[in-house]
């Protein structure tokens, strides 16, 4: 995945617009104005476009650069005086048609979305730092089984795959439940069986606040079992209301171990 700078198309397109202003007979100093900005975005098109499958458009821009540089990169003996002649027009007219026809052809294959706000949450903090709807002084203290689940299930969240959204969201949060009740009770899980029910009941039983073993029974209420089965699918509805869920148990359960962890 790579973020696309859409300003970088447009300015690109801008700029090669100027070149419409350069005209045979014109000396050194008046067409230089006219490819200032097509050799910036033409340079900022082929360092963005260097992990996009787009070669022969990438080609077609190094090509029409060089045509461009020759002018304002003039080496020593260049005379300023020298004008643009129906040679460098016509290189110009081919170089330009060359791009525009290579573009074409290939921005069809790009797949290229935009990513929609999931209700009240970002879209940016989801696909790059969703840990950060915690605050820095409790993340510390959660796992990184649990941190790499919750990153994962945001991303899907983003991208509209509400089943692998609550796969992860769960998961990542049994991974901070079982690290919870280990900092309760002194020792690992030593329970043979591991479902929420009984998770719920151990975490009570070792003194989890009332509003972590709560919010765990809505989370089971949801049937999270269900979540990773086979023949059940998960809907977009319900994703973000899981997340959210999750979110509150793990911002609930991340204070009792600052408070339990100093």
């Amino acid at each position: 995945m790579k973020k696309t700078r859409l300003n970088v198309f447009y300015h690109l397109g801008e700029g090669l617009e100027d070149l419409h202003a350069l005209r045979i007979g014109m000396e050194l100093g008046e067409a230089i104005m006219s490819m200032i900005r097509p050799q910036q975005w033409l340079a900022q098109f082929d360092w963005e476009c260097k992990d996009v499958p787009l070669p022969a458009t990438r080609d077609a821009a190094r090509a029409l650069l060089n045509f461009v540089n020759r002018w304002l990169t003039a080496g020593p003996g260049f005379d300023p005086s020298q004008k643009f002649n129906q040679e460098d027009m016509r290189a110009l007219h081919i170089l330009r048609e060359l791009f525009m026809q290579a573009f074409e052809r290939e921005e069809a294959n790009l797949g290229v979305f935009i990513v929609t706000a999931k209700g009240l949450y970002d879209t940016k903090l989801l696909l790059e730092k969703p840990e950060e709807e915690f605050p820095e002084k409790i993340r510390s203290r959660l796992p990184k089984q649990m941190l790499f689940d919750f990153r994962e299930a945001a991303r899907a969240l983003a991208f509209e795959l509400p089943t692998a959204c609550a796969f992860h969201v769960c998961r990542g949060t049994e991974a901070l439940l079982l690290h919870y009740h280990e900092t309760l009770v002194g020792h690992p899980w030593q329970h043979k069986k591991k479902d929420w029910k009984i998770y719920v009941e151990q975490l009570a039983v070792a003194g989890a606040p009332k509003k972590i073993t709560s919010r765990l029974d809505e989370i089971r209420d949801m049937d999270r079992n269900t979540y990773i089965h086979p023949d059940q699918n998960v809907t977009l509805e319900e994703a973000p209301a899981l997340f959210k869920l999750c979110s509150a148990v793990i911002l609930y359960i991340g204070q009792e171990l600052e408070r339990l962890i100093p």
